[in-house]
């Protein structure tokens, strides 16, 4: 039951997004989102009733894993609308052909790629938490840099001039994407690692959908003063989530899980 009322949240929570920002925010999208939430509601009371739950009750209780996961939903929320609207804004307001989108895109990608490796590759496990404050700053240094970008010269952007922008923000969605899910886990027992990991790939996937539709909901509504201006409002609340995010990384554990046999 649980998973029904979660895919009828998610179903109305994307379905009034998407018609909202295609057709106009009418009753339908309205009432639309209205039961997505209602219906979410219903999900976490069942959480804490039923007899089986998705999420293991204490692991709510856990003051580090629930960071972890309001941490994670922010920010993959964020990361994921900005890599679609960035796509939106090349095609749509740089007027670059398919291709030269998907070749102006490949600095974020490479950005996303040498993060992942590199936080994988043994730095999550020195820094935790520390290195998600500092995927956090790069993507806000990166995130910055493009809106300066694209306030100083709109449309008329160079789709090169972008690429050392692209590839800071994409090394800092790289490093949060790859070590949030991890350092998350850091204070949860093993009897509770099953179920916090799975609990964490689905808000990361959860998350991922409702940002990609909240975030092309607002480019939409703000492309009626233009593609930069839409542009420059969508990097606003990319940016202001992911600020709002850092205080909450605090409170997350300090260390990743050790690994089995350290």
């Amino acid at each position: 039951m649980g998973l029904g009322l979660l895919a009828v949240t998610m179903i109305g929570l994307l379905y009034g997004l998407i018609e909202g920002s295609t057709n106009g925010w009418s009753a339908v999208p309205a009432a639309s989102i209205l039961a997505g939430l209602l219906f979410f509601a219903a999900f976490a009371y069942r959480q804490r009733t039923a007899t089986h739950p998705l999420i293991t009750p204490t692991l709510l209780q856990n003051r580090g894993f629930t960071s972890g996961m309001l941490v994670g939903l922010s920010v993959f929320a964020a990361g994921t609308g900005l890599i679609f609207v960035l796509s939106l804004f090349l095609q749509e307001g740089l007027h670059a052909s398919p291709r030269d989108t998907s070749l102006g895109l490949v600095p974020l990608t490479l950005g996303l790629i040498a993060a992942g490796f590199a936080a994988m590759g043994g730095l999550v496990a020195k820094l935790g938490r520390t290195l998600v404050f500092l995927g956090l700053a790069v993507m806000l240094a990166g995130c910055g840099w493009v809106l300066a970008l694209v306030d100083h010269s709109g449309t008329n952007l160079g789709l090169w001039a972008l690429a050392p922008a692209l590839f800071v923000t994409g090394i800092g969605v790289g490093l949060c994407f790859a070590t949030i899910p991890t350092v998350a886990l850091g204070d949860a027992s093993p009897e509770e690692a099953g179920s916090a990991s799975g609990s964490l790939s689905s808000i990361q996937q959860l998350a991922s959908a409702i940002g990609s539709a909240a975030v092309a909901s607002i480019f939409f509504q703000a492309a009626n003063s233009g593609l930069d201006q839409a542009m420059k409002v969508s990097l606003i609340v990319v940016l202001a989530v992911t600020a709002l995010s850092l205080p909450i990384v605090a409170l997350m554990p300090r260390k990743a899980p050790e690994e089995p046999g350290h």
